[in-house]
C-alpha cells in the first residue's frame, strides 16, 4: 500500500518505434464492453506490439493476478498495430477512473505524450443503449471524417444527455478537440450489459472501412455463434425473460459520466 501511495501518474514508452501519424484508438469501458472487445480483437488480429503503459495511484485499488500467480497493479497498456500504411495506437484498459481529479491527471499526462509524438487523431469505441435497433452511431469534430464514417456504415448520433464514456476518455476528447485535432466517437447500439461481441463486430466493420484496413472476422464470428448458442440455452431454461425484465427497470442507461 505504501508503494501504491508513493506512485505517480506516469506514461512509460519503452519502444523506439515512431508514433507519428498513428491513429489513437481507445475502447472505453461501457455497457456491453463492445469497444474493449473491438480493441482486443484489433490487437490479436494484427499481432500488436506493446509500446507503452500508463500507471497511476488513481487507478482502482486492487491487485491483478496473472497466469503465473504474480500480482500487479492495474495499468493502461498501449499497443502499436499496423496494416498496409495505417498505424494504430491501441489503448487497452478494463476499468474506469472514478475521481475527477485523477481522470484529469491521467488524461492530461497521456495527451501530452501523444501530442509530443505526433498523434493527431483519436477514435473512441464505445457501446450503450441508443435506439435498441442495433447500428453504430457517430459523432466527430471533423466534417470530412463524419461523411467518410457515414459512408462506412455508421449513422448520425442523436443528441445524448450523457455520453457513454468515463471521465478519463471525456478529458482526452476535450484535449484533442481543444487543440483542433480530430476526435471521433463511435457508439455501438446494444441492449445488453453483458459483453456483446456482435456490437463489437459492428464497430470493427465501420472502423475497418473508414481506415481502409483488412480484417478477418472468422474468430469473432465463431465467438458470436458461441454466444448465440449460450443465449438460446438460457432462453430454453426460462431465464431470458427474467433477465430482460430486470433490464427494463432502469429509466436510464447507467453510463459512465464524462
Amino acid at each position: 500500500m505504501k508503494e501504491r501511495m508513493g506512485l505517480e501518474t506516469r506514461v512509460n514508452l519503452f519502444d523506439a518505434q515512431s508514433l507519428e501519424g498513428a491513429v489513437f484508438i481507445e475502447g472505453t469501458p461501457t455497457a456491453g464492453a463492445a469497444g474493449m472487445l473491438a480493441v482486443n480483437y484489433l490487437r490479436a488480429a494484427y499481432d500488436a506490439k506493446q509500446v507503452g503503459e500508463v500507471v497511476s495511484p488513481h487507478f482502482p485499488q486492487i491487485s491483478l493476478i496473472d497466469e503465473e500467480g504474480i500480482a500487479s497493479l492495474p495499468k493502461m497498456e498501449l499497443y502499436l498495430a499496423k496494416n498496409k500504411d495505417v498505424k494504430m495506437l491501441l489503448l487497452s484498459r478494463g476499468f474506469p477512473v472514478e475521481s475527477n481529479e485523477g481522470s484529469y491527471e491521467v488524461a492530461k499526462k497521456l495527451y501530452e505524450v501523444l501530442s509530443e509524438k505526433g498523434v493527431k487523431e483519436y477514435i473512441v469505441l464505445a457501446s450503450g443503449r441508443i435506439s435498441g435497433n442495433g447500428g453504430v452511431f457517430v459523432s466527430a469534430t471533423n466534417l470530412d471524417d463524419t461523411k467518410k464514417l457515414l459512408d462506412a456504415g455508421a449513422k448520425r448520433s442523436p443528441s445524448l444527455e450523457n455520453l457513454p464514456v468515463d471521465r478519463t476518455t471525456a478529458f482526452l476528447m476535450l484535449f484533442f478537440a481543444r487543440d483542433h485535432k480530430r476526435v471521433t466517437l463511435l457508439i455501438s447500439d446494444t441492449i445488453s450489459y453483458m459483453p456483446d461481441h456482435m456490437a463489437a463486430k459492428r464497430l470493427l466493420e465501420v472502423v475497418s472501412r473508414y481506415l481502409g484496413i483488412e480484417l478477418d472476422f472468422t474468430i469473432l464470428d465463431k465467438e458470436i455463434e458461441r454466444q448465440n448458442r449460450l443465449m438460446q440455452e438460457i432462453e430454453q431454461l426460462g431465464l431470458m425473460g427474467k433477465q430482460l425484465a430486470g433490464e427494463e427497470k432502469p429509466s436510464k442507461e447507467p453510463f459512465y459520466i464524462g
